[in-house]
């Protein structure tokens, strides 16, 4: 669970948050005030595993090439969850 930045409990589960973007906030689920996360942070943890998933169309094997998309996803949502905080909702 990750805290709420409104009233320091519980917010939201880690499945919760790996799907959380910037555009939609959602309600703790403690207090009910909104949470989210910004474009900037949003982003920053989206680019390294998005330029693995671009490198990956360069490879010429299709099992090397679906590995690497593989393993930039999973950056993508491992970055996601590490460094993107939740913010109040204004």
């Amino acid at each position: 669970m990750y805290t709420c930045p409104h009233c320091g409990k519980p917010a939201i589960t880690v499945l919760r948050k790996t799907f959380l973007c910037p555009g939609v906030p959602v309600a703790c689920q403690s207090c009910g005030k909104p949470v989210k996360v910004t474009y900037p942070a949003w982003l920053k943890a989206a680019f390294p595993g998005a330029a693995v998933m671009v490198g990956a169309l360069l490879l010429d094997s299709e099992l090397l090439m679906y590995a690497a998309s593989l393993a930039g996803l999973g950056l993508m949502i491992g970055l996601h969850l590490l460094w993107v905080p939740l913010v109040k909702e204004q």
